[in-house]
């Protein structure tokens, strides 16, 4: 075999080793049935938070559809790597740790997209070679601006917390448009390993949750606002309603979450499992991919469990509701307040809007998203618990 003889413009060229069709089935590169031909080279920027990187996978079949042979680059960063790997949508995830990546510097794209107008993003965006640019980038005296017409109003909305009010729109939705692609949008996608899922399934055996359902409580939903989260008195409510019921309780969160969790369990009846604050993103996503249903907060766990095809009962107050899309899985609760989608950390309101939410609304929108649960597909059918 000559150099001419390589498909250099195949996916799975490599360039410093073998590739992998050729370790996995010995092939060579005249005549390989896995060739698989780049036609356009994307690079993404998304850095963070760690939500939003998942929400903003929702664009991905869209933009494959849009662009037949596309390989995607994505940057992001470290903490959030972990939602992008086994991404069969995503090439190549590098971890972007305040500087250019080495890589990028090399490189030249067709197309570089950059969703957020946050100065690191849009720095690393625009110093990118690139085509063509969508989204967001540096003007010349280094501040953030939309880079075409459709980016403008999502730039304008960062700016005024009346705008976000203002919006019907879901992200999803918005971030099609900016680029300029074709609906519906499709939900997050996160991808787990059979190794992975076979842990979560492990965790249910331990907890003796098998054959029951299941309900995951994420408590919490980190310290940027104060009141994202739902009480500490509902849950308690809530958990001793649902296991009357004889449903399992799974209590989730992160290590903010560890003394709150800790207190509804010592607080609850027996049968409360703590799925534990301090999980993998992947093992905390394996979790939440056996889970029946789930009450959460405006969070990344609400995005995992979107991913996951898992029903959604999501509390709303200072962020905004209708920029979220369950896709038909699950129930958006509010309260009746004026000052909702404030985007206030914190708020001197009484009653303030989690303290508004009662808890027979939310153990009502529960007992339906286990009702659809049953209809949608049998436990057997889950890759999750089983």
């Amino acid at each position: 075999m000559k150099l001419t003889d390589l498909h250099l413009d195949c996916r799975h060229f490599r360039g410093d080793r073998p590739c992998r069709p050729h370790k996995q089935h010995g092939v060579e590169c005249p005549g390989c049935p896995h060739y698989d031909p780049v036609r356009t080279r994307a690079l993404i920027v998304k850095l963070a938070a760690a939500g939003d990187v998942l929400r903003s996978t929702s664009i991905l079949p869209a933009l494959h559809a849009a662009h037949p042979g596309l390989h995607v680059t994505w940057v992001t960063a470290a903490g959030a790597v972990p939602l992008l790997e086994g991404n069969r949508l995503i090439d190549r995830v590098i971890a972007f740790r305040g500087a250019l990546p080495v890589e990028l510097a090399a490189e030249t794209f067709d197309l570089v997209i950059n969703l957020d107008a946050a100065p690191d993003s849009c720095a690393l965006a625009t110093a990118a070679r690139g085509a063509a640019r969508k989204g967001f980038g540096l003007d010349g005296r280094g501040r953030p601006t939309p880079l075409h017409a459709e980016a403008e109003s999502w730039y304008l909305m960062g700016l005024s917390d009346a705008r976000k009010k203002e919006n019907q729109q879901s992200y999803p939705d918005i971030m099609l448009g900016i680029l300029g692609l074709r609906g519906p949008a499709a939900p997050p996608q996160l991808e787990l390993s059979a190794s992975e899922l076979a842990a979560g399934r492990a965790f249910y055996a331990r907890a003796e949750l098998r054959g029951r359902r299941v309900v995951g409580l994420n408590t919490g939903a980190g310290g940027r606002w104060e009141h994202k989260k739902w009480t500490f008195e509902g849950y308690a409510e809530l958990i001793r309603r649902l296991l009357a019921e004889g449903h399992g309780v799974v209590l989730l969160g992160g290590p903010e979450e560890a003394e709150r969790n800790r207190a509804l369990r010592e607080l609850s009846p027996p049968g409360v499992v703590d799925a534990g604050t301090d999980n993998s993103l992947r093992h905390f996503a394996a979790i939440v991919d056996g889970l029946d249903a789930m009450v959460t907060g405006d969070t990344l766990a609400m995005h995992i469990a979107m991913a996951r095809a898992v029903e959604l009962v999501v509390l709303f107050g200072p962020t905004s509701l209708p920029e979220i899309d369950v896709f038909g899985r699950g129930e958006k609760l509010v309260a009746d307040l004026p000052c909702l989608c404030c985007y206030l950390s914190t708020c001197e309101v009484k009653p303030h809007c989690m303290e508004s939410i009662a808890v027979d609304t939310v153990h009502g929108a529960v007992k339906r998203a286990l009702e659809r649960r049953a209809q949608a597909r049998a436990p057997s059918a889950r890759s999750g618990r089983g």
